[in-house]
This record gives C-alpha cells, structure tokens and sequence, in this order.
C-alpha cells in the first residue's frame, strides 16, 4: 500500500511538467505561426497577372476642325465705297457671280473729265495745224519749224491723255464689282453698304468647293507607318448636328515633333516617363456639298502589330529608363512554415506599345507570373503578399 502511495505522489509531478511542456510548445509554435502570419501582413501587396502571347492593337482617335483646301479674299483695291452685296455667308456661287459692287460715281467723273481734256487737246492740235498750214504758205521758216514742234508735243500730250483714259475705262470695269473666280462656298463676308472697301478686312472670303476641305492631326508613327499616300480613311463629321461618315484621302505625312507620354506610377522605384514618342504630321481631305467649313472631324485609326513572337505585358508592369526596361515578376520559394512570394527583377526587351499594353520581346515567356502593381516600391528579392 505504501509503494502505490510513493508511485502515485511521483505521477503526479511528471505529469504536470508533461503538460507543462506540451502547453509551452504549443504556445512557441502558436507564437511562431502568429509571428509569420503578422510578418506576412505587414508585407507589401502585389497584384499579378499572367502573361500570354498575342498581339498588340494600337489604337488611335483624335479630332480636328476642317479648314478649306483653297480659300481667297477679295476686295476692291481702290478702297471704293460699297454699293451693293448680292451674297450672304453660306451662299454657294457659281464662278463668274457677282458677289459685290461699288460706287463707280467718282471714277465715271473723272473719266468725263478726262474725256473733256481729250476734247480740249484735239482743238489745241486743231489750232496748231492751221498755224503750221499758214507758216508754209508764207514762207516762214522759223514759223514752220515752231508750228512743227508745237504740232509733235501736243500730239504726245493727247497719247498720254488716252493712254489715261483707257486706263481709266480698264479700273472702271475690273473694280465696280467682285465676282466669284470659281465656284465655291462664301466663307466670310465684312462687305457694308456704303464704307470703303476694306474697312473690317477683305469684304468676300471664298472658298473652292472642287478642292474640298482638310483637317491636320499628330499621329504616332507606329500607326501611320503603314499607311500610304492616298489611302482612303473613314471620316467621322458633325453636319448640322448630324454625325455622318465620309470618305477621307491621306494627302500628307510629314515628321513632327517627338512627345513624351507618360507611363503609370513605377512599383519599381524607375521613371514613370517613357522615350518620346515620334509623331507624324498627317493631312486628310475630305468632299461634300454638305460641308462648309468649321465641321468636327474625327478619325480612328488601328494598327496591329507583327510581333508574333512577343509576350503580350500590361504597360504598367515595365519600369526603366531608356532602353534598359525591366519587369518583377512573382517567384515562390518552400519553406517549413509555408510557402513565401518574392519580387524577381527581369530586364526584358520591348517592341510595340501602346496606352495600356506592351510587346516584350525577350525577357519574358507565356505563362509567367507578373507583377504588375504593388502597395509599395519594390526591390530585387523583395518578400510580397500575393493579392
């Protein structure tokens, strides 16, 4: 009896150091689960997406405000008062219309002034000639030779004189009135009856319906390339409210100046800002008896690319300067309290890109976990937390 006593009051110790130890290594594992999921909490968020061959779409649209092709401004030269206006803006005339006139009143004055002098000179010759009629029959030598000389400069006088008055007689007619010198669209119109010419500018701006009307945009290279000269483009144009599909001619590619667009926030600790961007200065010209001038036009233009072979990336996951471009992309490593996520840095090379996509051309693969966004900037080796 007395040894099972001793045996129980020895059990009883043991057993509670036994549950001692087990309570405090389920505690040091409990904290060490806890601690690594508190670590794992307080680590950066990385949002990933997976890559995937294809190809890229670039897509452009933008607008413009159509001008003339061809557009003059008439006026009378001689800065005569207006007298009449036969046209309004937005009238359609048809080459040869009369569009204004003047008051030729002061011009028809002079040209009877003119007349009268002409008149006054013919009788002066007149008078000269009998002079010179009568120096022969007498004789007179030295009358003869003065009548002769009178006689040739009053007849140089009467050359000057209708000289003039032809001249006069051509200003008369080109000037009291402007006409259309094609057929086209009246653009502007500052003519007033009863001001001189000119006074609030040119008085008629036309503008020649067979040339049509053009727009100019700034398109990126990658886009334009390949177009050509005198492809043909749908054009989108409000008419009066109306939104309507034209057909469009490319008559012009010329180079322009480079921009720089800018990229999303870098995860990386890189520039946000990509190389400039090469533009190209591009001329459309479109044709409609419904257009005026002044019309919304709109274009878009798509490109795919012929990178077959890249990966197709968000354009938010590249990071870099120049042309040393790099991604992070998700690495997974094992280890006895589970499985922790690392940003891997891989430079890569880039193809065509647009707004929202990128080709990579070396660097990365099909399948390839990246990251492409973080709650913090990250580093090579960086631990993360996969969201």
């Amino acid at each position: 009896m007395e040894l099972h006593a001793a045996e129980g009051t020895d059990r009883g110790p043991k057993r509670k150091l036994r549950l001692l130890f087990v309570l405090f290594i389920s505690v040091l594992l409990i904290l060490t689960i806890y601690s690594n999921t508190l670590l794992t909490m307080n680590l950066p968020k990385a949002w990933t997406e997976e890559a995937k061959q294809g190809q890229l779409v670039q897509h452009y649209s933008d607008s413009s405000v159509l001008q003339p092709v061809s557009e003059v401004e008439l006026s009378n030269k001689a800065g005569w008062n207006v007298n009449n206006v036969l046209v309004k803006e937005g009238d359609r005339v048809t080459k040869g219309q009369v569009l204004v006139t003047y008051d030729t009143q002061e011009t028809e004055t002079r040209i009877q002034d003119q007349q009268t002098s002409i008149e006054r000179q013919r009788l002066t010759i007149a008078g000269i000639q009998e002079r010179y009629v009568e120096a022969v029959q007498s004789g007179d030598d030295p009358k003869i030779r003065d009548a002769k000389r009178d006689l040739e400069l009053s007849r140089l006088d009467m050359d000057v004189l209708e000289r003039n008055l032809r001249n006069m007689h051509i200003d008369l007619e080109n000037k009291k009135q402007i006409v259309a010198p094609f057929e086209g669209l009246i653009t502007k119109l500052a003519a007033v009856i009863g001001l001189p010419s000119g006074s609030a500018g040119s008085d008629v701006r036309i503008s020649n319906s067979r040339f049509g009307y053009q727009f100019t945009l700034q398109v990126p290279s990658s886009v334009i390339e390949s177009f050509k000269l005198g492809d043909k483009l749908n054009v989108k144009v409000v008419i009066k409210g109306v939104a309507q599909t034209l057909e469009g001619t490319l008559t012009e590619i010329k180079n322009a100046e480079s921009t720089n667009r800018n990229l999303p926030a870098t995860i990386g600790g890189g520039s946000s800002s990509s190389p400039p961007v090469d533009q190209k200065r591009v001329l459309v010209t479109v044709k409609s008896e419904d257009l005026q001038g002044g019309e919304q036009a709109s274009l878009n233009m798509n490109k795919t690319s012929t990178n077959d072979n890249g990966v197709l990336l968000p354009a938010k996951a590249i990071h870099g300067e120049g042309s040393t471009k790099f991604i992070f992309i998700m690495a997974e490593k094992k280890g006895p309290l589970g499985n922790t996520y690392h940003a891997s840095k891989v430079f890569i090379e880039v193809g065509d890109t647009n707004e929202e996509e990128a080709i990579v051309l070396k660097g990365a693969y099909p399948g390839q976990v990246i990251i492409t966004d973080s709650s913090e900037p990250l580093q090579d080796g960086s631990r993360v937390r996969q969201k």
